[in-house]
């Protein structure tokens, strides 16, 4: 799954981020990403994806 951005060059099914401004964000900022990339697991992942992405978010918020 990707974001829309005129400036990416990955491929794969398109997904709406939570903020528009998401894919310049997370140019500037690695860990923003991560985190975001989670987020997205745990809203469109099936019942296990979600599960791990919601235990390793937690984890890297402590």
């Amino acid at each position: 799954m990707v974001w829309p951005d005129a400036r990416g060059n990955s491929k794969g099914q398109a997904i709406e981020p939570l903020f528009k401004s998401a894919p310049y964000a997370v140019r500037r900022d690695r860990e923003l990403y991560a985190m975001l990339a989670l987020v997205d697991a745990i809203r469109l992942g099936h019942p296990r994806e979600s599960k791990l992405a919601a235990e390793r978010l937690a984890e890297y918020l402590g």
